[in-house]
């Protein structure tokens, strides 16, 4: 069977039509590309598709540098697009997300930078199956063992490929870009896990009973704890474009002397770049990551362990929010505006998320301003998507 692929979903996959009408999503092709496939998933108003054959190519199509592309890694899903293609499609998607989920006639979204395209990551997940690190076929839990990995940081593809990790079926490697202390987050038991010597080996069952793991990462010229449990991005180059192109818009829309509210505050980076110099108050549930934060600010911030929806309202200029993949919940765009605050930025890492939230944002108040996509996850769908809001 084939298709023309007409567009690109936020998962990576070739958008085409089925000869009954159906929408297909076709892994591994690209938009303007015809191509013939086989179903590998078929559903009452879509089906989903691998491709056997691409019969007319995207003049941006390349070979993947990872042969374990070949073999089924659903860890990266754009390797068969060059540099240019990539940011171009991930332009499209939140443009398009925007107006079709956020239901915003036009909207400027502009494209704001992008890491290094290979060896970036410095916390990757893996699955693990007889003791090798690997990682899982795309929407499959079958286990791909990999030799190496292009987009991994050196010291993780290292600890990935020369280790043991025993009867556990998970790990997360993570490594400091700044110091080279690495940790390893196994699934059950850190007993039988064979890596490196100087690779700190804890489980999360060891982590749940109070023991200390930990990496130091250099962002914005400052240091910052970040615990096995605490979230951090992919890679301290992602975070240092994140927080120069939102301290940036900051700097270009709000006063030195304005108050800010860092909701979903993490280990308190953007408190402790953004809002250096000002009254800050920062908020976040994770308690890993709230008591990195504690440590990481000091008396810099007002830093409260909370939900969003739980913290006691309060007066402030100006909100940075930056959620979780599925985005805010319904009441925190009202939180928001309850504070006063006159500007906003969310940083979401979904785009269909950010469109619904932007939504969510104009109609209790606010005023969208200007979409940002930044490429901090290279050769992959993912994305960040930054944008403001004016009340």
């Amino acid at each position: 069977m084939r298709t023309i692929i007409d567009g690109l979903a936020k998962e990576g996959d070739g958008v085409g039509r089925c000869p009954d009408g159906r929408v297909i999503f076709v892994r591994g092709a690209l938009p303007d590309e015809k191509v013939t496939y086989t179903v590998t998933e078929e559903k009452p108003k879509f089906l989903r598709a691998q491709t056997v054959a691409v019969l007319e190519t995207h003049s941006h199509r390349v070979d993947p540098f990872c042969s374990h592309v070949q073999d089924g890694c659903g860890g990266c899903n754009l390797q068969h697009a060059d540099e240019e293609l990539q940011k171009q499609l991930k332009h499209r998607i939140v443009s398009e997300a925007f107006e079709r989920i956020g239901k915003f006639n036009k909207v400027d979204v502009r494209f704001g930078g992008s890491v290094n395209p290979t060896g970036y990551r410095t916390t990757i997940r893996c699955s693990v199956q007889e003791g090798k690190a690997g990682m899982r076929a795309f929407r499959s839990h079958n286990h791909i063992p990999l030799s190496s990995c292009g987009v991994a940081h050196r010291r993780v593809e290292e600890i990935m490929t020369a280790s043991y990790f025993g009867e556990n079926e998970e790990v997360v490697i993570r490594t400091s870009a700044l110091t080279g202390k690495s940790l390893a987050v196994v699934s059950t038991t850190s007993m039988g896990v064979k890596t490196l010597d100087d690779v700190q080996v804890i489980s999360y069952e060891e982590l749940q009973k109070g023991e200390a793991a930990y990496i130091i990462e250099r962002v914005f010229g400052k240091d910052w704890r970040v615990s096995a449990q605490s979230f951090f991005q992919a890679s301290p180059q992602g975070s240092e474009l994140l927080v120069r192109t939102v301290n940036g818009i900051i700097d270009a829309n709000v006063a030195t002397t304005a108050s800010m509210l860092d909701l979903y505050a993490g280990v308190g980076i953007f408190a402790g770049t953004v809002g250096e110099g000002r009254f800050v108050t920062s908020v976040e549930q994770s308690i890993s990551a709230s008591q990195d934060a504690t440590h990481n600010l000091g008396s810099e911030a007002n830093h409260v362990c909370s939900r969003v929806e739980d913290w006691d309202i309060t007066p402030h200029d100006f909100v940075i929010a930056n959620p979780s993949r599925t985005g805010m919940s319904k009441r925190v765009p009202s939180i928001i505006w309850e504070t006063g605050a006159t500007f906003a930025v969310l940083i979401s890492c979904d785009a269909a998320a950010a469109a619904r939230d932007a939504r969510r944002m104009v109609d209790v108040g606010f005023k969208l301003g200007e979409v940002t996509v930044l490429d901090l996850f290279p050769q992959t769908s993912h994305l960040e998507v930054v944008s403001t809001y004016i009340r």
